[in-house]
């Protein structure tokens, strides 16, 4: 008996499509759809709801939503409706038939860059002087250097007087 093969494909297929007909009819095919809730969020209700609203759990078409604050949780649940239409549309299928909002922390997904630190200034030779002079009663020369150490950073930090 010959296996037959499958055709060569023209293009390459998404990992999606073929993650798709893989599990297609096993009940982890319904888990990867509910997935897509989570990939179209901030595209179907936008930047300033998804910041203050993310998606936490999704069963049998209820999303649960964490919620910044309890007013936006009212704002939000005003708007249900329209979120839903969004979502379902967003993601090319009825998922969604229910929100339950729940106060909670929003998971960032696009955080943004930490500011770099601003440079420390280098210490002057009165400024290392005083510190000596602070620590020198300290007799272990351990803990003289990291006393040093740490009034040094934070001198640094700060704006010369």
């Amino acid at each position: 008996m010959a296996v037959e093969k499958r055709p060569k494909m023209k293009h390459p297929m998404p990992v999606s499509d073929l993650l798709d007909s893989a599990f297609s009819g096993k009940p982890v095919q319904k888990r990867l759809r509910d997935i897509k809730v989570w990939q179209v969020w901030e595209e179907a209700v936008g930047t300033q709801i998804a910041s203050k609203a993310s998606p936490a759990t999704m069963r049998n078409g209820v999303l649960t939503l964490k919620v910044k604050s309890s007013a936006w949780m009212q704002q939000l649940s005003l708007m249900k409706h329209e979120l839903i239409s969004h979502l379902n549309s967003a993601i090319g299928e009825q998922i969604v038939s229910e929100l339950v909002f729940k106060q909670g922390i929003i998971d960032k997904f696009h955080e943004e860059p930490p500011e770099p630190a601003p440079e420390k200034r280098k210490l002057s030779k009165h400024e290392k002087e005083s510190l000596e002079k602070i620590v020198s009663p300290v007799k272990e020369q351990e803990l003289r250097d990291a006393f040093i150490a740490l009034f040094s950073s934070q001198l640094a930090d700060s704006p010369r007087n």
